[in-house]
């Protein structure tokens, strides 16, 4: 976990100042995730760790001054459901259609619940306007 947000933060060139920030993000998606699965059940985990990730990216921007986006985007990376998306198509390819159509169903009932973890949370706190 520290590594895949450690790797974020090189890919994305994060400033040295905020990269336990990018951290802490990465393990509240994951736990976020973790407790969403066993609440909410495995496809509406996701929902959770982007809310409490959307949250806690707007307190850091009103903390900081900085943007939301610092931590936010390195957290939704992690909750980016796309290797579910790729067996999906695996099993299409290989004539496996009605498990195929599942794990696509899956796949964006995912991303809905991401997106729809993000606008909740951003409803709930959001980011201060500058300026």
């Amino acid at each position: 976990l520290a590594a895949s947000a450690i790797a974020f933060a090189i890919l994305l060139n994060a400033a040295r100042r905020d990269v336990p920030y990018i951290i802490l993000a990465g393990a509240l998606a994951y736990a976020g995730s973790l407790l969403g699965t066993r609440l909410l059940g495995a496809e509406l985990g996701v929902f959770l760790g982007a809310l409490i990730v959307g949250v806690t990216s707007n307190l850091y921007a009103r903390w900081s001054n900085r943007p939301g986006a610092i931590t936010l985007v390195p957290g939704v990376l992690l909750l980016v459901p796309g290797t579910i998306g790729f067996r999906s198509v695996a099993a299409l390819v290989e004539n496996r259609v009605v498990s195929g159509v599942e794990t696509a169903f899956t796949t964006i009932l995912m991303a809905v619940a991401l997106v729809a973890g993000l606008f909740i949370g951003n409803m709930l706190l959001p980011e201060r306007r500058l300026g």
